[in-house]
């Protein structure tokens, strides 16, 4: 009998020892698992509806009165959101900041056509000293002020009307017809210029001068002159020459 609890005594304290004693490390992560099979795609959502139509941008244009936007006049582009959609770009519309003007260039003055009549003359210096022919044109409107700080330009009319530039300097020749439309003639034009007065200035070719300068004056052909104050912002007088005489004169609203 004491054997026993003896016994019962021994057990209980290895029981204890065991139950009390420290935990042991955890073991290593097992290997992941095979990914599972991917499901079906669902159904497609039903589509959205149309977003509303955007909004037009639309631009008008309207003269410009001579003022402060522009000192000759010239057009107004206004630009602007179409709000209530009626194709027109109305006043409460307009993005004031945007607003863009194209002015027409200085008011210019300018002759009617005038009917060639170069006579003789021989010049001993200056620009003229190469030409041997000359014409006086009066030129009421050019003030000293354009002289010095405007644009002076002339232009040739031949026998069948076509218009070009006449470089001051006689540089380019012309070719003309003669008075009866079967000849030609052949000339370098040019020009000089000082207050009130305008000289067209011919060369003609030795040999043929008499003949050159008789049928240039009797064959229908005009010169005219424009004159422009003040320098045309953007323009020099090199973009003016180049500027084909048509456009030049819807320019300066000149008429023929």
């Amino acid at each position: 009998m004491k054997w026993k609890h003896y016994s019962l005594m021994v057990l209980c304290s290895t029981l204890l020892l065991v139950s009390c004693s420290k935990d042991g490390s955890n073991g290593a992560d097992g290997t992941n698992g095979t990914n599972g099979t991917n499901g079906k795609d669902g159904a497609n959502g039903t589509n959205g509806k149309d977003g509303a139509n955007g909004k037009t941008a639309l631009t008008r244009t309207t003269k410009e009165a001579p003022g402060a936007n522009c000192k000759y006049g010239g057009t107004k582009f206004e630009t602007g959101i179409d709000a209530n959609n009626n194709g027109i770009l109305d006043d409460n519309e307009v993005t004031a900041t945007q607003t863009k003007y194209v002015c027409d260039g200085a008011g210019a003055t300018y002759s009617s056509w005038i009917d060639v009549n170069v006579t003789d003359t021989t010049f001993s210096n200056g620009v003229a000293v190469n030409f041997n022919h000359i014409q006086i044109i009066p030129a009421p409107t050019l003030t000293t002020d354009i002289v010095d700080k405007g644009i002076v330009l002339m232009y040739y009319r031949s026998k069948d009307s076509t218009v070009v530039p006449i470089e001051r300097d006689g540089a380019y020749a012309i070719t003309d017809l003669d008075s009866a439309g079967t000849g030609t003639i052949f000339f370098n034009p040019g020009y000089v210029f000082k207050e009130k007065k305008i000289s067209f200035l011919v060369r003609t070719y030795t040999g043929w001068n008499t003949y050159n300068r008789d049928e240039l004056n009797k064959n229908g052909s005009a010169v005219r002159y424009v004159l422009i104050p003040g320098m045309t912002q953007g323009r020099s007088i090199a973009d003016l020459q180049k500027m084909p005489y048509g456009e030049l004169a819807k320019l300066y609203n000149i008429e023929d």
